[in-house]
């Protein structure tokens, strides 16, 4: 993760310097909100946030760095949604903790949907710090759910051949994607509330094996 305590010419952000960086980062993030990040330029972000494209570089060199800077917060924001994955999963609480954790993904999406498009796009091709932000936001999630789906797997309820490892990266990329595509979702008539159980299913029966 970049050092936020100082800019691009090495000198420590003080509370003036943390207000123009924080003005650049919701300027980028409002931008992205309307426009593709392609479609982005330095003068773009910087006339956003009232200021100089001097100004800008004084704390990032490319556009693309404020927008991993928003992933690193997402990121940051992401951690505790493990705790539906670490408590009570006995009986009906499984499809319970499912549902909580389901929708807490959804609400994240909802309010950082652009940025963690991005985060996906670069990731899958290969940008080392968008990857790097990615494997860190699904990290605590990944040994949750790796964890829970050991115990199903050593006590019979998973086929022999399952992978606890891989199948936790594909339960959490599986609700990741029905976050991403909701709204498309909801645009063929299908209720929210159907979306969000049905998928609180899924994982249920992905991650016990019941």
């Amino acid at each position: 993760m970049p050092d936020q305590t100082v800019n691009k010419l090495g000198h420590r952000i003080g509370t003036r310097g943390g207000r123009t960086r924080a003005a650049i980062l919701e300027a980028t993030r409002r931008l992205l909100d309307r426009r593709h990040l392609g479609e982005l330029r330095v003068a773009d972000v910087a006339a956003e946030a009232g200021l100089s494209p001097s100004n800008f570089y004084t704390y990032f060199k490319t556009v693309e760095e404020p927008v991993l800077v928003l992933c690193e917060a997402v990121a940051v924001d992401f951690q505790p949604l493990s705790r539906h994955l670490d408590g009570d999963w006995s009986a009906d609480q499984a499809f319970a903790a499912a549902r909580a954790y389901v929708l807490d993904v959804l609400a994240i999406w909802r309010d950082h949907g652009p940025v963690l498009r991005i985060e996906h796009m670069l990731a899958d091709k290969g940008e080392p710090g968008f990857a790097e932000a990615r494997i860190r936001r699904l990290r605590r999630v990944h040994l949750s759910l790796e964890r829970r789906i050991a115990v199903a797997h050593a006590t019979g309820y998973h086929a022999a051949g399952l992978d606890p490892r891989l199948t936790s990266y594909e339960v959490a990329n599986l609700v990741e994607s029905v976050a991403a595509g909701f709204e498309l979702m909801r645009r063929g008539d299908t209720p929210a509330e159907a979306i969000i159980d049905t998928t609180a299913h899924i994982v249920v029966k992905l991650v016990t094996g019941r």
